[in-house]
């Protein structure tokens, strides 16, 4: 069996991460999630997608609406919204 020569393009993946495309893929996936966020909460209770960028495109959901239940029914609401969507959700860890 041949050995095979492999190297990671760091500059590479930076470049694909800073890319248009990719933010467009990153927002786009945040709205659905903020979409189905919205469709388990009450009509009144605004959901926020917010665009940012530091070493990579990224994107944030965030419920507004203190009144939402509690943090923990806006935290359970939006981990739903992104399993749903088909995002892997990591569940903090007791230290968090």
């Amino acid at each position: 069996m041949a050995l095979v020569d492999f190297r990671l393009d760091t500059s590479g993946i930076a470049e694909v991460l800073k890319s248009a495309p990719f933010r467009d893929l990153m927002t786009a996936t945040a709205v659905e999630v903020a979409s189905r966020a919205r469709s388990s909460l009450p009509a009144a209770v605004p959901v926020q997608v917010r665009p940012y960028t530091t070493d990579r495109q990224s994107a944030s959901v965030v419920v507004l609406s203190r009144r939402a239940a509690g943090r923990q029914e806006r935290v359970r609401t939006l981990q739903h919204a992104a399993r749903a969507t088909g995002l892997l959700v990591h569940e903090p860890s007791a230290s968090q």
